[in-house]
């Protein structure tokens, strides 16, 4: 179904998924149920995210039958100019809607327009932290890892909203730590993925962190057994989870994922095995991305 086409924007739903096409360009729109947020998801999986946006699903009903939409800031919307938003928001990172509005005032589109980054000011305070969905680029925890540098398991922490953990805000976590990990500071894909296609399954705390066993890679195996032998010990092991959960293991939720969605995992299906893995700690509203995959 097609509600919207001209030279430059078509928008549509196709086996009934909202999608937009942008000069040819192909995007998947989808929605974040809580608060609202609208994705804007390239076929490579790079997302943006349009917070205080529209239920894609909901637009597109309204322009089949002729209706317009209106915003959170007041502004009405036909289909072209809905088109017109997507458009410029889409391949910026995470936005507002009323950044996103400055397309009808003829401002110029900035890269990447996020808010200012300050360095936290302890693991408890939250004056610092940036907005949900945004990687974590500066913490303690990143110093502990890089004192590790022959463990192959990758890490990425990601905001969330407070109080907002179940299986949704893991899945945005885990696309933003995609984005930040498989595509390279000048946009190239090193790997391609498509996070949205991963199975989950939610498992305790207590198996998160338990020990080695025979067969299925854990994430203890993973960061003491790799193909090479790198020498760390339980006592190592421990000190990363201690900076990455620094108020221990009773607030936190864990999804353990499929890996077949990205070549990322490709080596480690050989033999040694993948691990992906999401952990919401409610004590400091973010969610840590722990991945693993390599061959000798």
């Amino acid at each position: 179904m097609t509600v919207y086409s001209d030279d430059h924007y078509v928008l549509g739903k196709e086996d009934g998924l909202p999608y937009i096409i942008i000069d040819g360009k192909r995007y998947r729109l989808s929605c974040h149920p809580f608060e609202p947020c609208l994705y804007i998801t390239d076929e490579a999986g790079a997302l943006t995210a349009v917070h205080n946006a529209f239920d894609p699903d909901s637009v597109i009903s309204a322009f089949a039958d002729g209706r317009t939409v209106t915003s959170i800031t007041g502004r009405e919307y036909d289909a072209k100019d809905f088109c017109r938003m997507v458009g410029y928001a889409a391949d910026m990172a995470n936005i507002q809607i009323d950044y996103a509005e400055r397309v009808f005032v003829d401002q110029p589109k900035k890269k990447n327009p996020l808010p200012e980054k300050k360095e936290k000011a302890s693991y408890d305070s939250k004056t610092y932290l940036p907005g949900s969905g945004q990687v974590v680029e500066k913490d303690p925890a990143y110093d502990v890892i890089a004192k590790y540098p022959d463990c192959v398991v990758d890490y990425c922490i990601v905001q969330a909203d407070h109080g907002c953990g179940g299986r949704d805000e893991h899945l945005m976590a885990l696309v933003w730590a995609s984005r930040n990990l498989f595509i390279d500071t000048d946009g190239e894909t090193i790997w391609q993925f498509d996070a949205e296609k991963a199975d989950a399954k939610e498992i305790s705390a207590r198996e998160l962190f338990a020990p080695i066993g025979e067969g299925k890679l854990n994430y203890r195996k993973a960061f003491l057994q790799p193909p090479y032998p790198n020498g760390y010990t339980d006592a190592d092991f421990d000190k990363v989870n201690a900076a990455l959960f620094p108020n221990g293991t009773d607030s936190l939720e864990v999804f353990e994922w499929s890996t077949g969605w990205s070549e990322y995992f490709d080596e480690g299906n050989e033999w040694w095995g993948t691990l992906c893995l999401t952990v919401y700690d409610g004590s400091l509203d973010r969610i840590t991305v722990i991945m693993a995959s390599a061959t000798d």
